[in-house]
């Protein structure tokens, strides 16, 4: 979601809602930090969720109120009620669904649930989804293309629409037969191709060389299923996401699989890595989206940075959608460099530290 987005979202938000001194509120996104500031001058508790570790990262050094908690679950536990609940519309129907399904669980009875985007990203889909589910849903307010609407919770419990498939909040498990074998992975909406396997991790896969690599990075590793393929292969393989739920996923791959000499943790590229972590191999099939909006300084950083985290004589590897231009940056950062393999949708290029 672009800035100017996030702000028009905040604006209907705090426009159309009322805060007791008294209330706990729940936010289920950490983007907008004009809107937690703002809730928390007001009520008793606000606690923040958001699927990205970077995000909970920064705002646990910005926001200084001591009545504001962060978590580093995806999800609230249920064990804690709420009298409002936020949901900023995400990318994707199948992860606002479920991102609305935690909020209304962990509601009071007669707490409010609040749905707020842009008609494009989603808005009146999840809203119309919301009253589906909810038996109400009513829009209270619009602006630039945006709006809001709130669910008040009727009733103790909600049964999730059999039509939509399994609770969206819960692990599914899917056996995908690549090039290296067959493997079981954890997944879950939110999480990158989660229904499948992407076409470029498979591109990646079959092509993939490991000479006498015996450590491995993997960056962006989704629900883990190169990390835990590499695993059968090397001393030790590490995985890493930025994205927390594709981090429990690639857990929940790795124990599923039986698999003791991986480590999967939580971090924003190399943020939580440092001098002494030397690989044989950094692999990654990097996004190159952030919600709706296209970027690519995310692969521009895994590439820039990795000879620094690389031994002597280590790979770079990764795909790429065919149309987007690394060549330079590989270049510059390596100097052997260059295209292993390339189609019409993907390229895989590789980068040798001397």
């Amino acid at each position: 979601m672009a800035n100017n987005s996030i702000w028009v979202s905040t604006d209907l938000v705090l426009a159309n809602t009322k805060y007791g001194e008294n209330e706990r509120i729940l936010i289920m996104t950490g983007d907008s930090v004009d809107l937690i500031e703002a809730v928390a001058d007001v009520a008793a508790e606000v606690h923040i969720y958001d699927i990205n570790f970077s995000t909970l990262k920064r705002l646990r050094h910005y926001i200084r109120h001591e009545n504001v908690q962060f978590f580093d679950d995806v999800y609230p536990s249920g064990e804690i009620e709420y009298d409002t609940a936020i949901v900023f519309v995400p990318k994707g129907r199948d992860f606002g669904r479920a991102q609305m399904w935690s909020a209304i669980n962990s509601l009071k009875t007669g707490g409010d649930l609040f749905i707020v985007g842009p008609n494009k990203g989603g808005a009146k889909s999840l809203i119309k989804d919301a009253e589906e589910a909810f038996g109400n849903c009513q829009v209270m307010d619009y602006k630039k293309s945006h709006r809001v609407a709130v669910t008040r919770k009727e009733n103790d419990h909600y049964e999730y629409p059999a039509d939509w498939g399994a609770i969206p909040t819960e692990k599914q498990f899917l056996s995908i037969e690549t090039e290296m074998g067959t493997i079981e992975v954890a997944t879950q909406p939110g999480v990158f191709s989660w229904q499948e396997l992407d076409e470029g991790t498979a591109y990646l896969l079959d092509d993939l060389v490991f000479r006498d690599a015996k450590t491995a990075l993997d960056i962006g590793c989704g629900y883990g299923i190169i990390g835990a393929l590499l695993a059968s292969k090397m001393e030790h393989v590490t995985l890493s996401d930025n994205n927390l739920l594709a981090v429990s996923c690639a857990k929940a791959t790795i124990e599923r699989n039986n698999i003791s000499n991986a480590t999967v943790i939580a971090s924003d590229i190399y943020s939580e890595f440092d001098a002494n972590n030397q690989f044989d191999l950094i692999i990654s099939n990097p996004p190159f989206h952030r919600g709706f909006e296209m970027q690519t300084d995310v692969t521009h950083k895994i590439i820039t940075r990795a000879p620094d985290y690389l031994a002597a004589g280590g790979r770079l590897v990764l795909v790429a959608n065919a149309f987007l231009k690394y060549e330079e940056v590989m270049q510059e950062a390596f100097g052997e460099s260059g295209i292993r393999q390339k189609n019409e949708k993907f390229k895989i290029m590789e980068g040798i530290l001397p």
